[in-house]
Formats: C-alpha cells, sequence, structure tokens
C-alpha cells in the first residue's frame, strides 16, 4: 500500500509545483487585431495569456501625448479605441506594458500601428485594367493586372484582400478572390467559378466573409453563396428583388424584397427573420452596430431619408425631391451624409450634411464636379474624410472620361483630388502594425506572440 502513495504523492507535488510556476510566469501578449472603429476613429484588439489589470495598463499604455483613446474591456481581452476630432496624419507608436491580476509583469512591447486604411482601386489599362492601392506615404502603386474589364471592386472587410468581377465579354463574367498581406503586396489571385456568370453582386462584412449572388445564362433566378473568411463556402437558400447586404457585425443580411425589406440570420445561427414592410432600399450601414440609413422611395416620386436604430420603428429625416446617389454615417448616426443631384439642363450636384435628428448641418454645392454613376460614398473615420469618385466638368461642359478618387474633409469641408483616372474605388481596412525590436521592425500578422 505504501508503494502506491509513494508515486501519488509525488504526482500531486509536481502538480503543485508546476501550478505555482504557472502562476509566477509573466503574461504575455498573443495577439494584437485591427478592429473596426465602432464610435471612434480607430482600434485595435488585444488578448493576453492572463487576465490583466486594467488600472496598470491604462498607466502604462504609451501613445502620441495628443492622441485620446480609451481602454476598454476586462479579463485577458481588451480593446485599444482612439477617440477625438483630430485626423489621424501619420503611423502611430504604440507601447503596450502592464502587470496581470496577479501582479506578474508584462514585457514591454512597442509596436507602429497604421490605423488609416487603405485605397483599392481599378485603372482601366488598354484592353485590360489594373489593381492599384494608394496611401499618403506611397501614392498609387500597382498590385496586379487583370484581364478585361472590372465591373465590381470590393474590399474585404477585413482587409485581407478584395473580391473583383470581371468580364472580357458581356455575357462572361468572373468572380475573383484577391488576397493581400498587410503591407499590401499581392499573395494569390483566383476564380471563385470554373464556369463565367452573367451577373453578380457581392458584400463582405468585418469578419471577412463574402457573400455572392450570381446566375448563369441558363438561370431565370441567382443563387447566393456564403465564403467566410478562410475560404469555405455554403450555399444559402435565399431568394432576394435586389442586391443582398451582409451586416457589418456578422450573423445577419439585409435582403430587399418585393414590398419590404428583411433582416435575416444567417447560418449557423438559428433561422430568424423580421420585416419592414414599404418601398424602401438599404443606403449605408453606421459604423456602431444596429443602426443603418434607408432609403423609402414616394408614389410622387420624392425619396426619404429614414435612420433605422434597434427596437425603433424608421425616422424620418429628410425628404425631397432630388435624386439621392448614395449616404454615409458616423459613429451612432452623429453625422450623417447624403449626396444629391437636381436639374436636368444645368444638373447641381449637392453634399448635405445631418444630424441625428435630421436637421441640416451643412450643404455644400459640389460646382464643377458630376459623380461616376453607380459609385457610394464611404466615409473614413481615421481620416475625418468621405471618399467620393467625381468627374471634373470644364467650362464647356465636358467631363473627364474617368473619374477621380477625392477625399472630403467633414470639418473643413475641403475637397481634395487623389491624381490619376480610376474605374472603381473603395477603403480597405489596414493590417499593417510593426512590432519594433531595438529600432529593427518586425511585420506582425494577424495574430502575434511575444
Amino acid at each position: 500500500m505504501k508503494r502506491l502513495w509513494i508515486p501519488l504523492t509525488l504526482a500531486l507535488a509536481l502538480a503543485a509545483v508546476q501550478q505555482q510556476w504557472l502562476q509566477r510566469r509573466p503574461p504575455r501578449l498573443l495577439a494584437i487585431e485591427p478592429a473596426a472603429a465602432g464610435s471612434g476613429l480607430a482600434a485595435v484588439e488585444l488578448q493576453f495569456s492572463r487576465p490583466m489589470d486594467g488600472a496598470s495598463l491604462q498607466a502604462n499604455l504609451q501613445l502620441p501625448a495628443d492622441q485620446p483613446h480609451e481602454l476598454l474591456g476586462e479579463g485577458n481581452r481588451w480593446r485599444l479605441q482612439l477617440s477625438g476630432t483630430t485626423p489621424i496624419s501619420k503611423p502611430l507608436t504604440l507601447q503596450i506594458a502592464g502587470v496581470d491580476q496577479r501582479g506578474n509583469a508584462l514585457e514591454p512591447s512597442q509596436w507602429q500601428w497604421e490605423p488609416r486604411p487603405a485605397l483599392l482601386a481599378s485603372r482601366p489599362a488598354g484592353e485590360n485594367e489594373q489593381l492599384l492601392s494608394w496611401q499618403e506615404a506611397t501614392g498609387w502603386q500597382k498590385l496586379t493586372n487583370l484581364s478585361g474589364s472590372v465591373h465590381s471592386l470590393l474590399p474585404l472587410g477585413n482587409g485581407s484582400g478584395a473580391a473583383l468581377v470581371t468580364a472580357t465579354d458581356p455575357l462572361e463574367k468572373q468572380v475573383q478572390r484577391l488576397r493581400l498581406s498587410p503591407d499590401l503586396t499581392l499573395i494569390d489571385q483566383r476564380p471563385l467559378e470554373r464556369e463565367p456568370v452573367v451577373f453578380a453582386s457581392l458584400s463582405t462584412n468585418n469578419a471577412g466573409d463574402l457573400l455572392v449572388q450570381r446566375s448563369k445564362l441558363q438561370q431565370s433566378y441567382a443563387q447566393v453563396e456564403l465564403w467566410n473568411a478562410k475560404g469555405k463556402r455554403r450555399q444559402l437558400p435565399m431568394t432576394a428583388g435586389g442586391p443582398i447586404r451582409l451586416v457589418p457585425q456578422g450573423g445577419l443580411a439585409v435582403v430587399p424584397e418585393e414590398d419590404g425589406i428583411a433582416l435575416q440570420t444567417l447560418p449557423p445561427l438559428p433561422a430568424k427573420r423580421d420585416f419592414l414592410p414599404g418601398l424602401r432600399d438599404l443606403s449605408s450601414f453606421c459604423p456602431q452596430a444596429g443602426r443603418a440609413v434607408l432609403v423609402r422611395h414616394w408614389p410622387d416620386y420624392r425619396r426619404s431619408i429614414e435612420l433605422l436604430e434597434p427596437g425603433r420603428a424608421p425616422r424620418q429625416l429628410w425628404i425631397g425631391t432630388e435624386a439621392l446617389l448614395s449616404s454615409a454615417c458616423a459613429g451612432a448616426a452623429d453625422r450623417i451624409w447624403i449626396l444629391l443631384l437636381s436639374g436636368l439642363a444645368d444638373p447641381l450636384l449637392e453634399l448635405v450634411e445631418l444630424n441625428r435628428d435630421g436637421e441640416v448641418l451643412k450643404r455644400m454645392a459640389l460646382e464643377g464636379y458630376e459623380p461616376e454613376p453607380g459609385s457610394q460614398m464611404h466615409y473614413d473615420p481615421s481620416r475625418r474624410a468621405l471618399l467620393l469618385l467625381l468627374k471634373q466638368r470644364s467650362a464647356q461642359g465636358a467631363s473627364q472620361a474617368l473619374p477621380e478618387a477625392h477625399l472630403f474633409s467633414v470639418d473643413t469641408g475641403v475637397l481634395q483630388a487623389i491624381p490619376g483616372p480610376i474605374g472603381h474605388a473603395g477603403w480597405l481596412p489596414s493590417r499593417q502594425i510593426t512590432q519594433l525590436r531595438r529600432g529593427a521592425p518586425r511585420r506582425a500578422a494577424n495574430t502575434s506572440s511575444t
């Protein structure tokens, strides 16, 4: 009997020693990943190996002195959110240090973080096109050549790449997916379908999932597929009266129907559907979860802008006879912008800013410009700027053959062109976080260990 107790006692003693060693082991930063900005300018999520002391993390966190920020979270998961009203004008240096809840010190680490998204754009080059990226420090950079013409360009919501619809023939379109590294070099480029399609519509969410509506020549309806961020495909039994849009926060899709719009859950969530009747379209999502801007169409050809918030009926913010081209939203719908076009002989393009109560804060005529048909307006909170695709008109009324990307500062009202003709464009969320070690930078992947 004594012989049995000896190994058991040794095992218990070894377990106790291991437990003591693990408790005294320093915490580690397991991951630092960019996140959706929400109500701030930009954000990163931090994951540690141990529950951390929040007061210690906050006290030891180092950012530029003039950069307001918030540290939110608990346990081993925290969110660093940049706030304030000053646009981010350059990459930031970030130091993370502190102690865990047992008082063990985290090894300090320094990071260089570029919070601003890059601009992805297509540019015609003869009979084909090029895919380009743009940032303030580099200007336009060619990523790859594309065969045929680009009909649609969609940067993926997690910043991992882009989806495109290209065509060498109007009835033979191809859906492609491109993977990009954090420093914006092409990893690979591949078609999602073996056979060409005649129609394709794309949507993405913050996780990088990709929804594809597509139909082939012999089909009378569109099939719906959901590709997750890891490339796994799932067929969705959905029918829609127009383009389906993924909700940015994931798990839901907005589905247009003949007499309204539906909000449907996506697998593997239990099936659930909420329906909003009326001749409405989804115009844009707000960064804060659960809020969206809708366009309502009236029998007398007027259009109105409505704000949709959780648990509330849509609230009208604006109504008019002008053509409503696109909208964009900041934070929890604190600021909403709509792009209007009026007049036939002498068209007038206007940018209107509303608050969440529907009060007109600013109304600016964009004289000498015309919009690129079908293009959307996008808000970048880190630059506090709207992205618009515009063509400049000459005094004689002639306009550019191709549009240029323009950044409109929502604070100063300055409209600045990014020189160079393009066809399609959108913001690609930044994944550019580099760990600094004794002056030598080390590129961090989406999940980094220190």
